[in-house]
């Protein structure tokens, strides 16, 4: 019996290190890739940081892992609007529909480098970058309006 277990024990510690390799690369998420001319579009954008604020939305962001969720508390929907990042990366935001909207990925948040908003991965958690700041810019109107960014355990940990 020992014999044969020890031919196994020999098979079994690279079966198990193949395991546990494709159990880490199970674990990285496809994340979306923008259009070439979609990036090249919103990289040119500037962030309007002389335009005035109008009031707080009662629009609550939530990070959940490498998407945002936007629940809008408020009485109406937002359209046309762009949504800024850390006062860095931009999207065009989807209409706004009043409760919980479906999760934008972080990914198609582009800076002016055009460089999607960083979210690190399983192995390198350290190139992930916490969002701190989400505002709405209505380019018509000129405004921006600032929405409540609910920390998530990442950024709380010290």
């Amino acid at each position: 019996m020992n014999a044969s277990f020890s031919k196994y024990k020999s098979l079994l510690t690279p079966l198990l290190i193949a395991v546990g390799m494709l159990a880490f690369t199970g674990c990285q998420q496809d994340q979306p890739v923008l259009d070439n001319s979609i990036a090249s579009a919103l990289s040119a954008l500037r962030y309007p940081g002389k335009s005035e604020y109008g009031p707080d939305l009662d629009i609550i962001v939530v990070r959940e892992g490498s998407a945002i969720r936007l629940t809008n508390r408020t009485a109406r929907s937002y359209q046309g609007m762009q949504l800024w990042l850390n006062q860095q990366y931009v999207q065009q935001a989807e209409p706004i529909a009043i409760g919980s909207n479906p999760d934008i990925p972080l990914a198609t948040l582009i800076n002016r480098h055009r460089e999607p908003f960083p979210i690190g991965s399983f192995l390198k958690p350290d190139l992930a970058r916490p969002v701190i700041s989400v505002e709405l810019y209505d380019p018509v109107g000129n405004v921006r309006y600032r929405l409540t960014v609910q920390p998530d355990n990442e950024a709380l940990r010290l």
